[in-house]
């Protein structure tokens, strides 16, 4: 029987609190871990300082043993003695254990000469399974790069933070972008079934497509909307930061960012092979290997393929794709690494956009009701992109104890588009629409790069990490629109016959030819300040854009725009870490995104901005595998775009749109067979200036949404190695911004199955069954126009084989 979503958001905060308090009363629970280090390369006393006092250990250092000594630091996850010995490494000395947590630093005896490195307790820094950017065992990341751009516990970040790890990705069969985050609080993705495959989303009721939200290894993904369909087969995990960020990220919209971390090299070889057969005649191929390619240990590689064809819910709109993503990493000494990433990416899907009109969806119609596999376009329209992204990762260490890290990529994109849809209203039958076309091809090249330096000083008590950079984006696209028709025969579609063929009809000249550049540059600071248990952090960043657009309008009617927009942001926030690891935070950030619009007499429009205040409190039981966030936020967007009441066809800038909530997340490994994700949001947000739609909720943003996933994989007895999953996604009902269409709300439930055939003596082989939207609800999303809406994804099995030798 489905899960029940139906309390308020008081009693769904109490049942997640509980939950809280039953995890930490119950440590047996959990699984132990090692303590994490980040202490930077430096002079050995210093290093040994950092490490005593992060190990909570008493150390005595005669200065003679240490003087001018250097360490090569400590980053990773370790035991105690396996600390030691990396970071005594080639000074000929030893911490000799004098009890009560007493240790006392002593020359190598002749006798302990030929100590070696156990292997078996050291996580190899250069591909810690615990950085902040890498994989990650199970469902829990306890650090992210994304928050700080440096390597910090998220406990320490004072924003909201959830992590999507490739484990988690794995056991829940998760396809798209869309599902990757289905069960993350704060963040709603429209499912556009049919569509052209951009991620559409939504964090903390503001929207966020690739050019204003996501990013790909810490840069953005692009500037054109249309050229981005993420492959998460290649993901390895993703980091979802909820808040205004531009202080590090520069022009965004302020819900938040998502950043995608690219399966890279690492130390441990990987072999996994996998076909996937379901809905829709799906048919995949995935091949993911990589290993060492030296001998030296300095060279490693990796490469993922993958190959599927596959139709969709709607008819005409395919969803094939081809992906290639080799990576290669050189790390030649401790001091210098350097990561290449690659891929290639072409997509086929249809081009037709379904918009389906209220009545015969979510309102009546005479004629019954319109099913979601219809096309609503032309049979001939297409949505193909091409994709050819290079990227460049490197990192020098210092021996001073500085960082200096580069992440740039270049990105070049095709897209062809042959776009088709009906017009916004019905006809007066109310059975047919009108067709339009459009032929859309649009070209771009993308170049971002992003170099900080980061270091560690203390000042008397004070430990500061200091992170300055400097990044810069340059993006370029040519695009060129032609109006067209349908054959007279098939211009209008019957919704609920549908007759599709016939040829086009094209007009001259053409709608559109432009031209269009954009260039940002941003300057940042940041300072992440520790005081005893007190976790401050300061940043500020300054950024300059400038977007031009030339061409023609219609053949005759020449555009040549220039907008410049300059703005500062910023953040503070402030965390106290308690012994039992419960972590209060509050934090202040600010944001800002270029509106392209402009006045009647032509002045361009003020960038809007976005303001925060947040607190919360995070927990992290000391030791133990279990993360829990509750957030409370006010987030406001001011200068937004809204009808000029004098000159009704134009616009002015005194919109406001305000957004308060709160956010509970829960993740945990209750065992090591059992997982369990929940989370549960409250959103009040509100149009709280305009001249048209003055106290409306903004579009698609429900008021409540709540999701719970439970795993358990049996782990002895006869039915060992099999492993089941079930989730339920509660998404409240929500309006069109003219609040003329509600959506109802939805429950969908997803389930796995799988068995692992080792034990039936196939080692390395598993078998799965992933169904999304089990029952087959059927359920719909506000659309693009104001009158209509967007249907969701029906019901979809996959049935899979994987191999790992």
């Amino acid at each position: 029987m489905p899960l029940s979503f139906r309390c308020s958001p008081i009693a769904c905060a109490v049942q997640v609190t509980a939950l809280a308090v039953s995890l930490s009363a119950s440590p047996s629970l959990f699984a132990a871990s090692n303590l994490h280090y980040t202490i930077s390369p430096g002079p050995l006393g210093q290093v040994l300082s950092s490490f005593a006092a992060r190990s909570g250990i008493n150390l005595a250092i005669e200065p003679a043993l240490v003087d001018g000594r250097q360490s090569a630091g400590l980053q990773g996850e370790f035991a105690l003695q396996a600390g030691f010995l990396r970071v005594l490494a080639g000074s000929g000395l030893r911490a000799v254990d004098h009890g009560n947590g007493v240790y006392v630093l002593a020359p190598i005896l002749q006798t302990d000469a030929a100590l070696e490195l156990d292997a078996t307790q050291v996580v190899d820094t250069r591909f810690s399974s615990t950085i902040g950017d890498g994989p990650v065992p199970g469902y829990l990341a306890k650090r992210t790069t994304v928050g700080t751009k440096t390597d910090t516990p998220i406990n320490e970040i004072p924003q909201s933070i959830s992590v999507i790890t490739r484990d988690e990705m794995d056991q829940r069969g998760v396809q798209d972008f869309n599902a990757a985050v289905a069960y993350t609080p704060g963040i709603r993705a429209l499912d556009y079934a049919g569509g052209q495959g951009a991620p559409d989303i939504f964090l903390r009721g503001f929207r966020a497509f690739n050019l204003f939200g996501l990013y790909q290894d810490g840069l953005r993904t692009g500037f054109n909307q249309y050229d981005t369909n993420f492959e998460t087969f290649g993901l390895e995990r993703v980091d979802v930061v909820k808040g205004p960020a531009s202080v590090l990220f520069g022009q965004m919209a302020p819900g938040g960012v998502v950043n995608m971390t690219s399966k890279r090299p690492q130390e441990t070889p990987i072999r996994h092979l996998e076909v996937q057969y379901g809905s829709f005649d799906r048919s995949q191929l995935g091949l993911d290997v990589g290993d060492q390619l030296d001998n030296d240990g300095t060279l490693f590689g990796r490469l993922v393929l993958l190959q599927r064809e596959s139709d969709t819910q709607v008819r005409h709109a395919p969803d094939d794709r081809t992906y290639v993503a080799p990576s290669l990493t050189w790390k030649p000494d401790d001091a210098n690494s350097l990561t290449l990433l690659g891929s290639y990416s072409k997509s086929r899907t249809g081009g037709s956009e379904q918009s389906f009109p209220l009545i015969g969806t979510v309102r009546k119609s005479p004629y019954g009701h319109i099913d979601s596999d219809t096309d609503l376009g032309w049979k001939g329209s297409y949505y193909h992109s091409e994709n050819t992204v290079i990227g460049v990762q490197y990192e020098h260490q210092f021996d001073n104890g500085w960082k200096l890290q580069q992440n740039l990529r270049y990105m070049h994109s095709n897209v062809g588009y042959l776009s088709s849809g009906p017009d916004v209203v019905l006809n007066a039958d109310g059975r047919t629409q009108d067709i339009g076309l459009q032929l859309r091809p649009k070209n771009s090249d993308t170049f971002l790069i992003d170099n900080h330096l980061q270091g560690l000083v203390d000042t008397g008590p004070l430990q500061h990490i200091l992170l300055a950079g400097l990044d810069y984006s340059h993006y370029k696209a040519r695009e060129t629109r032609r109006n067209g028709d349908p054959d007279p025969e098939v211009e209008m579609i019957d919704l609920y016959r549908p007759v599709y063929g016939g040829a086009a009809i094209w007009y001259d000249p053409l709608q559109r030819s432009t031209d269009t550049r954009l260039q940002q540059v941003g300057l940042y600071l940041q300072d992440q300040i520790k005081l005893d248990r007190w976790a401050l952090t300061l940043g500020g960043r300054q950024d300059w854009s400038t977007a031009w657009e030339e061409g023609l309008y219609f053949g005759t009617e020449q555009v040549d725009t220039v907008q410049r927009d300059r703005k500062f942001t910023g953040r503070v926030g402030l965390a106290y870490l308690f012994d039992n690891g419960i972590a209060p935070y509050a934090s202040y950030s600010t944001s800002f995104q270029p509106n392209p619009e402009a006045y009647r007499d032509g002045t361009l429009f003020e960038p809007t901005e976005g303001r925060q205040y947040e607190i919360g409190v995070k927990y992290q039981p000391p030791g133990y595998d279990a993360f829990i966030t509750v957030s409370a936020f006010d987030l406001v967007q001011t200068n937004v775009s809204t009808t000029d009441p004098v000159n009704p066809g134009f616009s002015v800038q005194s919109g406001e749109v305000r957004s308060r909530g709160i956010e509970l997340e829960g993740k945990a490994s209750l065992s090591h067979e059992l997982n369990v994700l929940a989370s549960y949001a409250y959103l009040d947000a509100e149009i709280t200036q305009d001249n048209r739609f003055e106290g409306n909720a903004p579009r698609a943003t429900a008021r409540n949404t709540a999701s719970l996933w439970l795993d358990y994989t049996i782990a002895d007895g006869a039915l060992k190695g099999v492993g089941m999953g079930l989730g339920q996604r509660y998404v409240g009902s929500s309006y069109n911004v003219q609040h003329t269409v509600k959506t109802p709300h939805y429950l969908l439930t997803d389930v796995t199955l799988r068995y692992d055939l080792a034990g039936i003596g196939l080692d390395g082989m598993r078998v799965s069954v992933t169904a999304s939207n089990l029952f087959d609800k059927h359920y719909f999303q506000p659309g693009f126009y104001e009158d209509s809406v967007l249907y969701g994804n029906r019901r979809n099995v996959i049935a899979s084989l994987s191999y790992d030798w």
